[in-house]
């Protein structure tokens, strides 16, 4: 019994590795936008403060942004 991978691995590989690194600058970039927009409250200082209640804030509002990213990575890749 042999183990092969498939011809087209390492496109996939790169291509996997590709829409990782857009998908983490994308992430930051919404970050940095949000800490913007959002002009009441300075997201770095509270975190640097030990904030738990941003913390949480700006957690949720990661996870929302990796999901909506993720979908729309697999929308595209389908």
């Amino acid at each position: 019994m042999t183990f092969e991978l498939p011809q087209h691995f390492p496109a996939d590989i790169l291509a996997t590795m590709a829409f990782g690194l857009l998908a983490t600058l994308l992430v930051i970039a919404g970050y940095k936008l949000f800490d913007r927009i959002v002009t009441k409250v300075d997201f770095d200082e509270e975190l640097k403060n030990g904030n738990r209640a941003i913390a949480i804030v700006v957690a949720a509002f990661i996870l929302g942004l990796c999901y909506v990213i993720a979908s729309v990575v697999t929308a595209i890749l389908n």
